[in-house]
């Protein structure tokens, strides 16, 4: 059971150590400006990135270790609302604990669209998979 387990979260914690790393242990001044503008801060699309990562590594991971066949609400409460609530933790660790660092709401709603985006990557991978399976069977 214990390896189990293991199999499933080893990816996506390595990820998530990687996340806590960036948000509270790097400070503010070492972290390297961006030569150009977007619509929107530079940081904000970090974190989206990070947590879309973070979301499409655990999902991606239950995916395949299941071959497709996964239940829907599982991988919505681990591949998405645990990374949300991951963000939102980070965000009052930052503010409480870390003093160069400050949380964001702005920040915390990035890492929850992130997760988010990440479930249409996931159905389209699942559906990849189980159509893979199907062709072998037929063939």
């Amino acid at each position: 059971m214990l390896k189990k387990i293991f199999r499933y979260t080893w990816p996506p914690l390595v990820i998530a150590i990687i996340i806590f790393y960036l948000c509270c242990l790097i400070p503010s001044n070492d972290i390297p400006e961006v030569g150009f503008e977007f619509f929107m801060p530079t940081d904000k699309i970090v974190h989206f990135l990070m947590y879309f990562g973070l979301a499409v590594v655990a999902s991606f991971n239950y995916i395949y270790d299941k071959r497709g066949k996964i239940i829907i609400l599982r991988l919505i409460v681990f591949a998405v609302f645990v990374p949300i609530i991951y963000g939102g933790l980070i965000e009052i660790i930052q503010e409480k604990y870390y003093p160069e660092r400050s949380g964001d709401w702005y920040d915390f709603w990035a890492d929850m669209l992130g997760a988010l985006a990440s479930l249409p990557f996931s159905f389209w991978f699942r559906r990849f998979l189980l159509n893979r399976e199907l062709r072998e069977q037929e063939a």
